[in-house]
């Protein structure tokens, strides 16, 4: 058992900035690689990781923004 929680409670962190109340319809899978990229960062994840995450974000639909 870690003596610590402190990675836990960063991830967890993570996740509620990236899971806002504006972005609140996130798949699992999207919100999974991207607090991948955000902890690791892209130099980090091997060319298998990296090959997921941007497979998982091809499959997103275009949308249309008003500004």
């Amino acid at each position: 058992m870690p003596s610590s929680t402190a990675s836990v409670e960063r991830l967890f962190s993570l996740m509620n900035n990236l899971c806002t109340t504006n972005r609140n319809r996130l798949s699992q899978d999207r919100l999974t690689a991207l607090m991948m990229l955000c902890r690791e960062g892209c130099q980090q994840l091997s060319d298998d990781q990296t090959s997921k995450i941007v497979e998982i974000f091809k499959k997103m639909k275009e949308r249309d923004i008003a500004l």
